[in-house]
């Protein structure tokens, strides 16, 4: 975790700019994310942009727990009051909770690509793929030409609460338990360069938008209270610790869909179950 959450303010240390900073909702389909020609490296590729139900003000965006449906709401009576932003688990580090991360990654303008223009961007113009799932699972299988930088590790702790939880884990789902890397930032600088262009892939990809677009085309999008803050996912949180780490997010692509995507739309992967 970025010591600059711990020594300021919260809503300055998510933000890591002036509060006031407003991004214009979008009411209907994606602007067109690539221009010119379609083959070789004249394509320009600018990624999409958020689907946003709601402007985004660090000074009137406020969010709270419900505990009945397990899910996050955007609850403007609570805006401000970003000293709750910090999680703190019987078992692993403290993190910052997703609604706050959200908020952030939006303010900065973060933009995604699909699969196909994630590739380009890696073969033709110089960006680096970087899988951050968890070693094991990038061994087994990732996107041809990716490096590994995993943001989750398995649980390294010896207290009673990492006790419980990697025997919970073992027993109910078999599998192992993991938890945030807190060294995922040191090891990003260590790997890259910064602000080196990078494109980020999970195995889902996770969403930034607010506005569920069902019918495209036909009906405008509509507001989902499971989508309030998007769905989190370890490539977007990999995107939080890297704009932390001192990255423009004009530099950082998350990839649509993941690695899913990427197998599902028959691009090229390797690793020992390839």
């Amino acid at each position: 975790m970025s010591r600059a959450l711990t020594q300021r303010p919260a809503s300055r240390a998510i933000s890591g700019r002036a509060p006031s900073v407003r991004v214009a909702a979008f009411f209907g389909k994606p602007s067109t994310t690539t221009s010119g020609s379609k083959s070789g490296s004249s394509v320009r590729i600018t990624g999409r942009a958020p689907v946003l139900a709601d402007p985004v003000d660090f000074e009137q965006v406020g969010f709270r727990f419900d505990p009945a449906n397990n899910r996050w709401l955007r609850d403007d009576r609570f805006a401000g009051k970003f000293d709750q932003t910090l999680a703190t688990p019987k078992s692993g580090t403290p993190y910052v909770v997703w609604p706050a991360i959200h908020t952030l990654l939006v303010s900065k303008g973060l933009r995604s690509v699909t699969p196909e223009e994630a590739r380009i961007l890696a073969e033709q113009q110089g960006w680096t793929l970087v899988d951050v799932r968890l070693g094991d699972d990038f061994v087994k299988t990732h996107a041809e030409g990716a490096i590994s930088l995993p943001i989750y590790r398995y649980v390294e702790g010896t207290s009673f609460w990492d006790n419980v939880k990697k025997a919970a884990m073992a027993v109910g789902f078999a599998m192992r338990a993991t938890e945030r890397d807190p060294g995922f930032g040191d090891k990003a600088l260590a790997m890259l360069k910064k602000n080196q262009k990078v494109l980020l892939m999970c195995a889902i990809g996770g969403t930034l938008d607010t506005l569920v677009d069902l019918r495209k085309g036909v009906k405008k999008p509509i507001r989902d209270p499971e989508r309030a803050f998007g769905r989190e996912s370890r490539s977007l949180k990999a995107a939080y610790e890297l704009i932390n780490a001192g990255w423009d997010a004009k530099n950082i692509y998350w990839v649509e869909g993941g690695l899913q995507q990427w197998r599902f739309r028959g691009l090229p992967t390797e690793g020992t179950q390839a």
